[in-house]
């Protein structure tokens, strides 16, 4: 609406400097070109003087000038006002986009200290629930311990208490046979050669001599129990006896030689009723 008030201003001043704008000057007279007279001679006439017709000053008003600013002010008023505007527009976006930035900023670290204290909560659980699993296993290796260190006893104790069953019945045998074998003070040659001789060396304390004082009186032997005789003891000389060995004489019965010693000789005696002992279960 301003554009087309200047506008029209524009206009009307125009239009009032047309008005006023002097008259057009006449065209100038221009004399008649002279033809040659006739051959009369004519009369001469002075020629009548005519005054030079006055010209008007023309009365030129100088324009008033419109209150509105020109268009060209006008125009580079506009783009100032434009620049001004679209710079108070940015700087709100800007202003805007920082108010969201903050509130997402903040959004952002309530979410952050949320999730971290859901971590925290989480995590003190997990490790409750650890603690009280290993606690679980711990106990459950400790039984599982126990009842395998039992199993394992047990089944040494079974084992044992098998190898003595064995032992206890192979001494039964072994018994038995000793006494099958033996008529008349003596054995058979069959069960001497396998039992009796030099080629069967006692050990005192090791395989085959089943129970009695170590060097002394009554040991096992051969699955028969055999005595030293009245008064007689074990000889110090001989240490612990290795080599030592039963063996029949004739008038004399059977007696206990040491290859290191052979003029001396421990006489024994055959118990052949004796039973053997069986060894206890362990426990």
């Amino acid at each position: 609406m301003k554009q087309l008030l200047v506008i029209l201003t524009i206009i009307l001043a125009f239009v009032a400097t047309g008005t006023a704008a002097p008259p057009p000057r006449p065209a100038p007279s221009r004399p008649a070109p002279s033809r040659p007279a006739p051959s009369r001679p004519a009369p001469s006439r002075p020629a009548p003087s005519r005054p030079a017709p006055s010209r008007p000053a023309p009365s030129r008003t100088a324009p008033s000038r419109p209150s509105q600013p020109r268009p060209s002010q006008q125009n580079h008023s506009q783009p100032r006002q434009n620049n001004n505007a679209a710079r108070n527009q940015h700087n709100d976006r800007n202003a805007q986009h920082s108010d969201r930035n903050a509130q997402h900023s903040q959004r952002d670290a309530q979410r952050n200290t949320q999730r971290s204290q859901r971590d925290a909560q989480r995590n003190t659980q997990r490790s409750q629930r650890d603690a009280q699993r290993n606690q679980r296993n711990t106990e459950r290796n400790q039984r599982n311990a126990s009842r395998n260190a039992e199993r394992s006893h047990a089944q040494s104790r079974r084992n044992e208490n098998r190898a003595r069953h064995n032992s206890n019945r192979a001494r039964h045998n072994e018994n038995r046979s000793a006494r099958g074998a033996y008529r008349g003070g003596r054995f058979n040659d069959r069960y001497y050669g396998e039992h009796f001789g030099r080629s069967h060396a006692i050990g005192f304390g090791g395989p085959g001599v089943w129970a009695g004082t170590p060097y002394g009186s009554p040991f096992w032997w051969g699955g028969v129990e055999f005595g030293f005789g009245p008064g007689i003891f074990w000889p110090e000389l001989w240490g612990t006896g290795l080599g030592c060995y039963i063996e029949y004489q004739p008038g004399i019965g059977y007696v206990l030689v040491n290859p290191a010693f052979p003029d001396t000789t421990l006489p024994l005696s055959v118990n052949i009723d004796a039973q053997p002992v069986d060894e206890p279960d362990a426990q």
